[in-house]
């Protein structure tokens, strides 16, 4: 198969399905090391469980980028 008909196939499946072959590719080129991914998981666990206890500061994507 070739990539022009790879990529006519990839466009006709479902938007999570896109979602997951681009991520997919995207770490082929610079693969996160597991240690690293395992303390990534870590901190978003423990951000999310802050944010649902209203104890983590937010802020708008307007303020953020500087934004009026």
């Amino acid at each position: 198969m070739s990539s022009a008909e790879i990529i006519s196939e990839a466009l006709n499946l479902p938007l999570s399905d896109r979602l997951l072959i681009v991520n997919k590719l995207v770490e082929s080129f610079n693969p996160m090391d597991a240690n690293v991914e395992k303390e990534w998981l870590k901190e978003l666990k423990d951000r999310k469980e802050l944010l649902g206890r209203d104890k983590l500061e937010t802020v708008s994507y307007k303020a953020f980028f500087g934004e009026n």
